[in-house]
Order: structure tokens, then sequence, then C-alpha cells
């Protein structure tokens, strides 16, 4: 993955994280091998970056690392069904939040 991250990136990213979610509560059975595994390789690389952007007075390293942290909770828990919904829209409220501070303060 190139160094460069860039917002729109992870607006697909949790877009994607989202229509997962709403398959998986609908029914939908991922299979590890050829669904989850590959998605968690080819994201996981964005949730890592997230400990590295630039930072100011509210987005602190503990912040970023808990960014980090939750965005890879998602990436998997996504594919689960019995995932509570209060809590899946807790963390992904709290990632998108954060990901648009970033964004509108030209830390991203």
């Amino acid at each position: 993955m190139s160094s460069t991250v860039t917002f729109e990136q992870y607006r697909e990213l949790l877009a994607e994280i989202d229509s997962r979610y709403s398959r998986a509560r609908d029914g939908y059975d991922f299979d590890f091998k050829s669904e989850i595994e590959p998605f968690l390789d080819n994201n996981k690389q964005l949730a890592y970056h997230l400990e590295s952007i630039k930072t100011d007075e509210r987005l602190t390293p503990i912040v970023r690392q808990t960014m980090s942290d939750e965005l890879m909770e998602l990436l998997m828990s996504c594919h689960i069904p019995r995932f509570s919904l209060k809590l899946y829209y807790e963390k992904f409220k709290y990632i998108n939040m954060w990901i648009n501070h970033a964004n509108v303060e030209g830390l991203l």
C-alpha cells in the first residue's frame, strides 16, 4: 500500500463494512477463505495507517491507536450476524467521526 492513504479510501472501506454487516444480519454466510480472509488482508493496512496520520490537539496518539483497534475489530466482526447492532454502530460512528475530523483538519 502506498504511504498516502486518502479520505476516500476510508469512506469506501466504511461503506463496504456497512454493506457486509447488513448482509450478515440478513443471513448471508461469508466464507472465511474466499471472502473474509482476503477482505482482512486487503484492508488491515488502512487500520494500521491510522496510527501514523498527523495529529492535532484532539486527535492524540491514544485516539489514533483506539481508532486503529476499533477499525480492526469492525473489519472482522462485520461478518458476524450476532455482533451487537448497538456496539457496531458505536464503533462505526467513532471511526467515522475521527476520519471526518482528520479530513477536515487536513490530517489525512
